[in-house]
């Protein structure tokens, strides 16, 4: 940290042109190497090969979005002030930022925390997932041959608990960006309180009980089409993946019945075979917390549907798959946790087919009041219904008619509220401020004894027709 906050000032002093331009290499050796890092994340990461391709592309995607952002919004900008007086805004780095980043999206998230706060000036000490070490490495490395001094980076490896939480301790942590779970989250929160000197920004995305509310105008075939991209890609191993399926009870079971089918067809499997839907669980003891939320899922509640689970996979990744299951609930508040894992929970809901009906309202109220407010899904024909549930509903992303999953940077900016996070959102244009401190400097142009300005301008109408 002592080492990152000498070589801090270099850095933010290295012109904006050329702190962008350090990005654009890197999506530029990215996009050249994108083969090889769909491998790193299909090997260490355990991705599909499609989720591996997206990865990549969104990281692309998130340097240049982040270079052609900084561009705009970081360089000095002139404010309106009285004649005789220069007023300008200037964006500079906070100091050392500490940049925490999750297993499910090892190289985006990474990434994209990391040239955020390196465009914005910051020094940063970076800390990926243990369960994902190599691909935070060779993306950094990726950064160093695109010029970025080794100085102005450093990687550190180990458990969150130690490594992460002497990170954010230190007294020279200018600001925390973190993307993990609620409860990390709110442990980060409270040490920063409790640190002496500077009040330090947490910039903090986390999960969410996602809810998809479907109406009785809803087409069944593209609810289900939705709720398996949403429920169970990316094994459900996702922030945004759906968690809550509330089916208005006039078509509660056809869709259902079509759902329970379109299960039967995913392919459980070895994520480096392109024919596989379903890859494993990241690891062992997330494999075995998702088993113990099953158990209790058995026990309370509804089974509705499970996916076949291939006879043969004992001997991939050590066995650490889960079939997509689907149970049923009695209501809204029984769901009190996030289930990281291909694992679909169902209420039922009744109202009339008007748009405001005290059904759906009521329904809302309740989702609301879950606390975590990240994804929604809408299925619904009815236009004025899917604002009403927008406006209404106290969440970050909210999708009509398709999945909740892929949002795209600089289009969906990602991230939500309450329990869900603080913002901003990630691959938007309000995040690279939140990287930086602002300063004014004011200068009085008449002090050398006359304004330049008023003699410029008297000289052109005296010298006018």
């Amino acid at each position: 940290m002592a080492s990152l906050a000498r070589a801090q000032p270099r850095w933010n002093a290295t012109p904006l042109v050329e702190r962008c331009a350090v990005l654009q290499r890197t999506a530029d050796a990215l996009e050249a190497r994108l083969t090889e890092f769909c491998a790193r994340l299909v090997h260490e990461g355990r991705k599909t090969l499609g989720d591996a391709l997206a990865e990549v592309r969104e990281t692309i995607d998130l340097c240049r979005y982040n270079a052609q952002q900084a561009m705009a919004q970081l360089a000095p900008q002139t404010l309106p002030g009285p004649t005789g007086e220069h007023n300008e805004l200037r964006l500079h780095g906070r100091g050392v930022f500490v940049c925490i980043s999750p297993w499910n999206f090892p190289l985006a998230i990474f990434a994209g925390q990391g040239v955020a706060a390196l465009v914005a000036g910051n020094t940063v000490a970076a800390k990926p997932a243990a369960q994902t070490p190599a691909v935070a490495d060779a993306f950094a490395e990726l950064l160093f041959d695109a010029g970025l001094p080794r100085t102005a980076l450093r990687v550190l490896h180990g458990p969150g608990p130690t490594v992460g939480m002497a990170l954010v301790a230190h007294p020279l942590c200018a600001g925390v960006s973190f993307t993990g779970s609620t409860a990390v989250a709110k442990r980060i929160q409270r040490q920063l309180a409790a640190s002496e000197g500077p009040i330090v920004p947490l910039i903090a995305e986390t999960g969410g009980l996602n809810a998809m509310i479907v109406d009785a105008s809803a087409l069944p075939e593209q609810v289900v089409d939705a709720v398996l991209q949403s429920a169970f890609g990316s094994a459900g191993q996702r922030c945004s993946c759906l968690r809550l399926l509330c089916l208005h009870t006039s078509i509660a079971e056809a869709v259902l019945t079509m759902l329970a089918g379109a299960m039967q067809t995913l392919v459980l499997g070895d994520p480096a075979d392109e024919a596989t839907d379903i890859g494993p669980i990241v690891d062992r003891t997330a494999h075995a917390q998702l088993c113990q939320h099953l158990e209790r899922l058995e026990r309370d509640a509804k089974l509705v549907a499970r996916t076949p689970m291939p006879p043969n996979l004992t001997a991939i990744h050590g066995a650490t798959h889960i079939a997509p299951v689907v149970f049923e609930l009695g209501s809204v508040a029984e769901l009190r946790e996030e289930i990281f894992g291909p694992v679909l929970h169902v209420v039922r809901w009744s109202g009339s087919d008007a748009w405001g009906d005290d059904g759906v309202d009521q329904l809302i109220e309740q989702i609301n009041a879950l606390g975590y407010g990240l994804t929604l899904g809408v299925q619904t024909r009815l236009d004025q219904r899917a604002e009403h549930i927008a406006t209404q509903a106290r969440v970050g992303n909210v999708y009509v008619n398709r999945n909740m999953i892929g949002a795209v940077v600089g289009v969906q900016p990602f991230g939500g509220q309450g329990l869900s996070g603080t913002g901003p959102k990630a691959g938007g244009p309000h995040y690279l401020p939140r990287f930086c401190v602002e300063q004014t400097v004011t200068l009085n142009t008449t002090a050398a004894g006359g304004n330049a300005t008023l003699l410029s301008a008297a000289h052109q109408y005296t010298a006018g027709p």
